[in-house]
């Protein structure tokens, strides 16, 4: 009976816009069941910067706004959305995130026609400064859902807290393109030294990837970095990005003469795995953090990682001392001690790398896909 069922529910996954690392997520969910589809808000938002390869997408989706996602007002989302839904007609609704007047419309939608909700969730306690009222509402549109999918531990217990029950919740792990990221990574590795002298950067580099955002927290890093190479030439910092604190940070670097930095700008996949050969630590120090995808990136090319306590991805892929190191945000003095640690070849970089990869290949769009139908399976139970 849960077979046929299988085969027969039309499905409809609500999500914001194309992003490449989901794509991977979707197309493996399509090799697994082939009767869903993706209903975007838009194709992408003014503070996106990556390029779309609809090539790469093979999937059924559709796309509900022209404009980008953040021109769209909550009141035409909403009945847009509604309106969408009310064509399509979906058995199962997955619905990513609750910040979108798309994700109340699929929840109100379903609830009114008798459907099942799965929601999907990055958000972690600590992600913000949380109020009351906010929450109360989480905890409305929580507790209204009948199965969870999270990145990790830290949303699952984010989610226990809002009333979302331990064992209707799912870990899927976040993923990215592992294959793609070891393999351009080690092509350029194979000619470190002359890319070294290209970007006129030192024999060894921590590494940061990222908008340049309040919540990324660049100001600590550069600090700490500078601090930790006073008697040392041997180490530079490379920040690979763009965002809103671009120039004062730039201004930032000069006034404080901080040695050694390099600032690519913004860089597409083609040219992120550059920068992971030249480098030897991958530094995220964000005070908020959902994941942070781009530690999966440093691990699947063979880097440790230092990673802010505050990111989504701690613990799940960050073991202290075995693959790389974790510090409190907050405290400089710690970020300061475990980089001069680094700088002072105190830490196994090579065995850490290794165990790098072999976390990270745990964490594929494939196995993803697996714990996705399984929840699917598990509301479908509960319709027979």
């Amino acid at each position: 009976m849960l077979k046929s069922m299988m085969l027969k529910s039309n499905i409809i996954i609500i999500h914001n816009i194309i992003s490449p690392y989901k794509t991977l997520l979707f197309n493996a969910l399509h090799v697994a069941y082939d009767n869903f589809k993706v209903l975007y808000i838009s194709e992408s938002e003014h503070r996106r910067e990556w390029e779309i390869d609809k090539d790469d997408i093979k999937f059924p989706y559709y796309v509900m706004f022209i404009v980008p996602a953040d021109e769209v007002s909550p009141i035409s989302l909403f009945h847009k959305t509604w309106r969408t839904l009310n064509v399509f007609k979906p058995e199962i609704l997955i619905i990513d995130g609750y910040n979108y007047a798309s994700s109340w419309a699929g929840l109100f939608w379903a609830k009114r026609n008798k459907r099942k909700t799965i929601l999907w969730s990055s958000s972690n306690e600590d992600d913000h400064k949380r109020i009351f009222y906010k929450e109360l509402i989480k905890r409305f549109f929580v507790k209204r859902c009948d199965a969870y999918n999270v990145y990790g531990t830290k949303s699952k217990d984010y989610l226990i807290k809002l009333g979302a029950k331990a064992e209707r919740i799912s870990i899927i792990g976040n993923n990215t393109d592992n294959a793609f990221y070891y393999n351009e990574t080690m092509k350029w590795k194979k000619i470190r030294d002359t890319l070294c002298q290209k970007y006129a950067v030192p024999a060894h580099n921590f590494l940061y990837i990222g908008r340049f955002s309040e919540e990324k927290n660049i100001f600590t890093l550069l600090d700490a970095y500078k601090k930790a190479i006073e008697m040392s030439d041997e180490w530079g910092l490379i920040l690979v990005g763009s965002g809103p604190q671009k120039r004062a940070i730039e201004e930032y670097i000069q006034k404080q003469k901080i040695r050694n930095v390099l600032l690519p700008g913004f860089q597409q996949k083609s040219e992120i795995c550059k920068f992971l050969a030249i480098s030897d630590v991958l530094v995220l120090p964000s005070v908020s953090e959902p994941w942070g995808l781009v530690v999966n990136e440093a691990m699947a090319s063979g880097l440790p990682v230092l990673v802010s306590k505050r990111c989504g991805c701690y613990p799940d892929i960050v073991r202290d001392g075995i693959n790389g190191l974790s510090f409190d945000p907050f405290d400089k003095d710690e970020l300061y001690s475990k980089m001069k640690e680094i700088v002072e070849k105190k830490h196994d970089l090579r065995g850490m790398g290794e165990a790098s990869l072999e976390i990270i290949k745990h964490y594929i769009p494939e196995r993803a896909a697996e714990v996705v139908m399984e929840t699917i399976k598990l509301v479908l139970r509960e319709s027979e």
